[in-house]
């Protein structure tokens, strides 16, 4: 049309400096151009240097910085086993000057191919190539260069592993011993291994369970030739036997591994409780009873104790009704007839308890919870206003009521109920020692459901969706003992810091809200389970409210529960 403005025509923007163009969809093009239309020139090379910088060093640099972040951080360590050295020293010698000078050089893997193709089929020059004599001590060097580490003393010590291994696997194979054999061995000989040293037993015969396991070195009895050795972990952990030079080798083990015994099992009588064995009838067990032992583990399977005897260190498979705790020093265990159970006295405090002590001492040191198994008291009709005596406030586990002060106070109370009967005053019919008020029935509370319990949990899950400090993992297939070890490094600051701060705070509620999810499902399959429900039922109610103290309080409590789930 005539007099109609020619289209407008976009100008294509410069690409500024010969710098690599950006999509155009990582700027906007309409902030490119002036009020009157122009285009502006400076602000797209403005935007050019800006985003070529960050391009290059915040894109394509971020995965180097962080190899060398990651490179740092091992420095110091290996990730290979240290083969042994070579039996050629001046082999030895040459690998490492050798692995030195490629790992200085600007480009190590080129560097390692020129010399390898210089010395092709030179003698002593094997080790560059696979298979070849010293090519795994080479890597191993290698590998050591590039972390800062020393390869020669771990080299040896596995040759001296290797060596020992395999003369001590030779003899006990073949049945023969290195020491004693026909010519008179000295009376004092100087010890092999040194105290403190982790060996491996090997070659026991009367004891095959003493083999393959880990101990520790005490001490060497020269007048006997044996070694004294303590089993660390395990079933036999602390039990301390003399074994001969030949019965050990080095271990590959460095340190003890505290995640083994953990996985050993447990039953209601705690794993390491010293108990006395009684009860066994059949002729062949017969023996066992007065025995002491320790207790191993809980055997599933047979459903029975293994407990480990004091007088010979065998481990037998016991009925937990033949099993009986040992108590500590200073108290009785007494047989109330009335309610047809046990309980016991100690005898300096005069305190007494329901629960057994040794028992309860160690339950308490793990802070494992244990279901207390009470009826449902729904329905039942309750006084509100029943006196009660100071032993109705104790906790059973902790004893702390004087029986002398209790059988007190309660003639007292007998005496003023009889002289209150001559008075012809009322009396109530249950324990005769205060007057009789009305009862009232107890209002029946909403019952708690697991369903109702994962609803909430599910809905607040939802709501840290949007902003979380942690990522929200699926417990769906783990154990629930595994599952707590997520809040392990939570409670490991907390100690650390107990003055939290928000980032922690948020973390600890979090992983909390995940274990309860996995809590109500491990809870679904529990039969007896409703006064876990109802604790956990009040956690979930004020953990959005609870101050740093009661969230603290509450994680620690979870976070006991899954442990033993």
């Amino acid at each position: 049309l005539k007099g109609a403005p020619p289209p407008a025509v976009t100008p294509e923007p410069p690409r500024g400096h010969g710098l690599p163009r950006a999509p155009a969809t990582m700027y906007d093009a309409k902030q490119m151009f002036r009020d009157d239309g122009s285009y502006d020139f400076k602000k797209r090379e403005d935007w050019d240097y800006k985003h070529t910088y960050d391009y290059m060093a915040g894109w394509l640099g971020q995965e180097k910085t962080e190899a060398e972040k990651k490179r740092k951080k091992k420095l110091g360590t290996t990730d290979t086993q240290a083969p042994p050295i070579p039996l050629d020293r001046a082999l030895a010698d040459s690998i490492e000057k050798t692995a030195r000078y490629v790992h200085r050089s600007d480009d190590p893997n080129v560097f390692e191919r020129l010399v390898q193709e210089r010395n092709r089929g030179k003698p002593g020059w094997a080790f560059l190539e696979e298979g070849g004599e010293g090519h795994d001590y080479y890597r191993f060097v290698r590998h050591c260069y590039e972390r800062e580490v020393d390869p020669r003393p771990l080299a040896e010590q596995a040759r001296r592993v290797k060596e020992d291994r395999d003369k001590k696997q030779a003899n006990a194979r073949n049945n023969v011993f290195t020491a004693g054999m026909g010519a008179e061995t000295p009376k004092l000989k100087e010890p092999v291994f040194k105290a403190g040293e982790l060996m491996e037993v090997i070659g026991i015969k009367n004891k095959p369970d003493y083999n393959g396991k880990i101990v520790r070195i005490a001490r060497y009895h020269p007048e006997v030739d044996r070694y004294e050795v303590k089993f660390e972990g395990g079933r036999y952990d602390t039990v301390v036997v003399k074994l001969r030079e030949e019965n050990l080798m080095y271990s590959s083990v460095t340190e003890r591994d505290p995640d083994a015994e953990k996985e050993m099992p447990e039953g209601e009588i705690p794993n390491g409780t010293r108990v006395d064995i009684r009860g066994l009838q059949s002729e062949a067990a017969r023996w066992l009873n007065g025995q002491k032992g320790v207790i191993v583990q809980w055997d599933k399977d047979t459903e029975r104790y293994e407990v480990r005897l004091d007088v010979n260190n065998d481990i037998k498979k016991v009925k937990a009704a033949n099993v009986r705790v040992e108590l500590p020093e200073g108290w009785e265990e007494h047989y109330d007839e009335h309610l047809q159970r046990s309980y016991f006295l100690n005898t300096k405090t005069q305190k007494v308890t329901w629960k057994h002590p040794t028992v309860a001492n160690q339950r308490a040191k793990f802070g494992q919870v244990k279901e207390n198994n009470i009826e449902d008291l729904e329905g039942v009709e309750i006084d509100a206003d029943r006196k009660v005596y100071d032993v109705d406030d104790e906790e059973e586990l902790e004893g702390g009521f004087n029986l002398h002060e209790l059988v007190k106070k309660v003639e007292e109370q007998e005496e003023r109920r009889e002289a209150a009967a001559e008075a012809g005053e009322d009396v109530d019919s249950d324990d005769g020692m205060h007057c009789a008020k009305k009862k009232r029935k107890k209002n029946k509370k909403q019952e708690v459901t697991v369903e109702m319990l994962q609803a909430k949990v599910s809905e607040l899950l939802d709501q840290t969706m949007g902003k979380r400090v942690t990522l929200r993992k699926d417990y769906t297939l783990l154990e629930g003992n595994v599952v707590a070890k997520d809040m392990d490094p939570i409670m490991d600051q907390w100690e650390a810091d107990p003055e939290a701060t928000g980032e922690l705070l948020q973390s600890t509620y979090e992983v909390m809200l995940g274990l309860l999810e996995k809590g109500l499902v491990l809870m679904s399959q529990v039969r007896k389970s409703r006064l876990q429900l109802l604790e956990m039922g009040k956690i979930i109610d004020r953990i959005t409210t609870a101050d740093p103290k009661q969230l603290l309080a509450d994680a620690k409590w979870v976070h006991a529960l899954l442990k033993t789930m």
